[in-house]
């Protein structure tokens, strides 16, 4: 037992000591923030695009910062959806949604790509009988996994930013 405290009263000394710093929370740094808020969203034009544009504008700038453009973000999303869960009876009961964000970051002044990557997510849902809910499952589905494709692009923008970054 006191092994332990003495490891769990110890570690945030040993992590401030090796350089660790939060990317998020309080001690979030403001110039990401400021260059996160500086990005403009384009590519997204589809219903899913829409609304992994609504997740990201929502995750980049939640404060609704005024900031000008510096930086231009290329999505480009793709969805395709397995079957998961097969009855005897040749009955799909449960689909895997996988959502496919491919992305570049690029300088608008110069057009230099500055960073590029692509994020893959995966959302279950259940069929049920009725029409009505099951395109209700799969709409739940399609906003789940656009909310986490467009937190995973923050948090690899933001660690690119944070790289860029000299520390104090």
């Amino acid at each position: 037992m006191l092994a332990r405290r003495v490891f769990v009263l110890g570690l945030p000394a040993a992590l401030g000591a090796c350089g660790f710093r939060p990317l998020f929370g309080q001690a979030d740094h403001p110039e990401v923030r400021d260059q996160l808020a500086a990005i403009e969203i384009s590519g997204l034009g589809s219903r899913l695009g829409q609304l992994v544009r609504n997740a990201l504008l929502e995750e980049l700038n939640p404060s609704s910062l005024s900031v000008p453009a510096r930086y231009q973000l290329l999505v480009a999303v793709r969805e395709t959806s397995s079957s998961l869960g097969i009855q005897l009876d040749s009955t799909i009961t449960r689909y895997n949604l996988t959502l496919i964000a491919r992305f570049r970051l690029l300088d608008l002044d110069s057009r230099e790509l500055l960073y590029q990557s692509t994020v893959r997510r995966i959302a279950s849902y259940n069929v049920p009988r009725q029409p009505y809910a099951e395109l209700a499952a799969e709409r739940d589905a399609e906003q789940r996994a656009a909310k986490e494709v467009g937190t995973n692009i923050r948090t690899l923008l933001a660690v690119h930013f944070a790289r860029q970054t000299p520390t104090v």
